[in-house]
């Protein structure tokens, strides 16, 4: 009996001490965090919210649409990624990316117009191109944006190469001499253009194929210009050059020793640049071309709202500074960082900016190529 009251009293003290509140230890305070950044502010002219009642239609009107059809040379990997990625969620609008030429694009959009079944909405390219689909009337004017109303935030003037906005100049770079470091020794590079002409390089100079980029264009225009003379490129057609089918082309065969030295821009430098790559850019005393890449709005395209919106937003200081920092190239913008790779870096001695007057005639000499026997003689 005792013993079933002592089992008995103990069940009934554990059952006490279980129900009865237990005092804890107090939780660690929580670890101090950096507060939430908010999403880059858009301005006015960018936001949603816009206090501008057109262009908040012209947003809503753009989200209703729900995409943009871009036909593009220059928002390709990683900066197409970064670029489709920011804008669909700042404004919930899909980008589509079709990545190719300027030339095969002229063409594509020309027959898509003849066929009343077009697809572009936006082009994005070279000056040159964009030039020559102005001419045979594919582009229209959206020189109307909002972000182009303050023309101070802008180091370069976004209607540069052409005065009426039928295309806007939405970054910039270098056009000049590429070497590869690992071939080349400091001192030995070219520091003009008239040394090409020299024994040592013939047969090592690669230019990106002027029967189909642009790219040559820039360099016959200037010798156009008198600065050396047509009797130069004569000689430098006998230097044996090699060709690949894009600036691209030429910049990864210019890292991998297939040449020496190279003719192209540091846009398509960049991503090897930024790898560490073996190549750097040449300052030649006659000069180094700065040019702007375009962005333009292709007439009747089947999503004109958001191809404004989207134009607009690339050359906001959000979509700049995600543009710029992926693709490395410089900004437009004044409040934007400079996201060049050191090795393609640059302050010319002798810069010579593409305007729209040399435009136009880079667009006409890429259109007639006149030249085109001198760089690749049978």
């Amino acid at each position: 009996m005792k013993r079933w009251f002592l089992v008995f009293s103990i069940a009934i003290i554990v059952l006490l001490v279980a129900c009865t509140p237990q005092t804890l230890p107090a939780p660690p305070a929580p670890a101090p965090t950096a507060p939430i950044k908010a999403p880059v502010p858009a301005s006015d002219i960018t936001s949603p919210t816009s206090q501008d009642p057109a262009w908040a239609k012209v947003i809503e009107s753009a989200r209703k649409e729900g995409t943009v059809n871009v036909y593009t040379w220059g928002w390709t990997g990683d900066t197409g990624v970064s670029i489709a990625k920011a804008f669909k969620s700042r404004y919930g609008i899909s980008l589509n990316l079709i990545t190719g030429r300027g030339a095969e694009f002229i063409a594509r959009i020309k027959t898509e117009t003849r066929m009343n079944n077009i697809t572009a909405d936006i082009f994005e390219g070279a000056g040159a191109h964009s030039e020559n689909m102005r001419l045979e009337g594919l582009l229209t004017p959206a020189g109307d944006l909002p972000v182009l109303r303050d023309k101070s935030v802008f180091t370069v003037d976004p209607f540069l190469l052409n005065g009426e906005g039928y295309y806007l100049v939405d970054n910039q770079s270098f056009l000049a001499l590429y070497v590869n470091t690992n071939l080349v020794k400091p001192g030995e590079e070219p520091k003009a253009w008239v040394d090409l002409l020299e024994p040592k390089w013939k047969g090592k100079i690669l230019f990106a194929d002027p029967v189909i980029s642009n790219s040559p264009s820039y360099f016959v225009a200037i010798i156009e210009q008198k600065r050396l003379g047509l009797d130069y490129l004569e000689k430098l057609g006998k230097q044996d050059l090699m060709f690949d089918a894009s600036p691209q082309g030429v910049a990864s065969r210019i890292t991998r020793g297939e040449a020496l030295v190279g003719f192209t821009d540091n846009d398509s430098v960049a991503a090897i640049a930024q790898e560490g790559g073996p190549i750097k850019i040449i300052d030649t005393r006659e000069g180094v071309f700065v040019k702007g890449q375009a962005v333009g709005l292709v007439k009747n395209g089947p999503h004109p709202n958001a191809a404004k919106v989207l134009i607009n937003w690339i050359l906001s200081q959000e979509g700049q500074d995600v543009y710029t920092k992926s693709k490395g190239v410089l900004t437009v913008r004044k409040d934007v960082p400079d996201y060049q790779p050191l090795a393609v870096r640059l302050k010319p001695q002798n810069p010579i900016f593409i305007n729209s007057q040399y435009n136009d005639m880079i667009a006409k000499v890429f259109a007639e190529k006149q030249y085109v026997p001198l760089f690749k003689p049978k």
